[in-house]
């Protein structure tokens, strides 16, 4: 008797716990579609702050060359602060060490100047735009900032935090950020002009790299080349696709719930809308067949789009050639549209860089479809191929 009603209280307790699940889960729902902050909190995660130090004024103090980066503070035109690393490239770092290492002993290292000057004699300059979750001195981020050093060797890099990540002042939203991207832009090209940037965004941050594009397009405004690494199409699919928290998987047999949800976002970040608007820059998107945040199926769908509304005169050309490079990847690439999607074999979400592969690959789109001349050695990686052949 005694087992008869301890199963009873189990069955009872476990009812009780689901049903308080899903309540909690309905509530969560509503509060959703209800307020844009807790959407902001959702899809930004600004909130996981990370690495939790209070030393983003060092970068040396994340794993950077000490002399290498510096910090400094940008204010955005609505009254924001954003913290803000430039990391000099490695030949400028092995041009200005000297000088930086001589003004530090003086005790009054004021090297804003020498940064400048640095920048200004960049060959180009790598706008990093960084994904949710933690801040630019997140450790998969560094190595990124490293790997991208090594790849492209006369690049600087300025890397920053959104408004209510990191260091930087003020709350989330897809127009905020927006905001600060274009305050960043526009610093930057105080120094060079605009077609030595390169705007990169990864995973959350290709949307806001997307955006800021579609913006600069418009305004005739021609930066080198648009890099999205690991992006998806929008939040909307996301809410279905992001395989960590499948927070809208319980809808997706009714469709007309996930397009009620989609109505209601206040930051839909639509990378696929975007990204038809974006002309005259060339286009690499970078994503892991083995990514288990975003599905890499986004970046082809996103490349395919890119191809759909870019129509081309040269019909000679209007071909997609197919690379396959044995137990690495596949690259697919539209040369009259300067449009290339590489598919990492073997990388994680936040690792593509790891993989010597992907900086050759980096080094050829910039040569190839930017027209810029890398002083690199030829001892670069070889692999066998095959080609293909695809018409439109």
């Amino acid at each position: 008797m005694f087992l008869i009603h301890l199963l009873i209280l189990f069955t009872f307790l476990s009812l009780l716990t689901l049903f308080s699940l899903f309540s909690l889960y309905l509530l969560a729902l509503g509060y959703f579609v209800w307020s844009p902050k807790f959407q902001s909190y959702f899809i930004f995660a600004h909130f996981l702050n990370f690495p939790h130090r209070v030393e983003l004024d060092k970068p040396e103090v994340f794993g950077l060359q000490a002399f290498s980066a510096r910090h400094i503070t940008l204010t955005t035109p609505d009254n924001l602060k954003l913290g803000v690393w430039h990391i000099l490239s490695r030949h400028n770092l092995r041009r200005m060490l000297p000088s930086l290492r001589i003004e530090a002993s003086k005790g009054e290292y004021q090297h804003d100047s020498l940064f400048d000057n640095g920048m200004k004699k960049a060959d180009l300059v790598i706008i990093y735009f960084h994904g949710q979750v933690g801040n630019r001195g997140k450790e998969n981020r560094v190595m990124t900032y490293k790997a991208l050093r090594v790849a492209l060797p006369t690049a600087d890099i300025v890397t920053f935090d959104y408004r209510g990540f990191g260091d930087s002042e003020g709350f989330p939203s897809e127009e905020g950020v927006l905001i600060d991207s274009r305050a960043v832009f526009n610093w930057v090209i105080e120094r060079v002009p605009a077609n030595k940037v390169i705007i990169y965004g990864h995973s959350l941050g290709s949307g806001i790299a997307t955006k800021l594009a579609r913006q600069l397009s418009a305004e005739g405004i021609r930066p080198l080349a648009l890099i999205l690494e690991a992006p998806f199409t929008s939040v909307g699919d996301m809410m279905t696709a992001y395989r960590k928290i499948p927070f809208m998987k319980p809808f997706l047999k009714y469709p007309k719930i996930l397009d009620f949800f989609r109505k209601s976002l206040a930051h839909p970040l639509n990378n696929s809308e975007n990204i038809k608007n974006i002309h005259d820059m060339p286009l690499l998107i970078l994503h892991s067949r083995k990514d288990m945040d975003i599905p890499a199926s986004f970046s082809h769908l996103l490349f395919e789009q890119y191809l759909a509304s870019h129509k081309s005169d040269d019909t000679v050309s209007a071909t997609t050639t197919v690379i396959e490079f044995e137990r690495e990847g596949t690259l697919y690439a539209r040369k009259d549209l300067k449009a290339w999607y590489l598919r990492v074999l073997h990388a994680e979400h936040n690792n593509v860089h790891h993989w010597e592969f992907v900086g050759e690959k980096l080094r050829e789109f910039m040569e190839e479809e930017c027209g810029l001349k890398l002083n690199i050695s030829d001892d670069l990686h070889t692999n066998m191929v095959k080609v293909i052949e695809q018409p439109e």
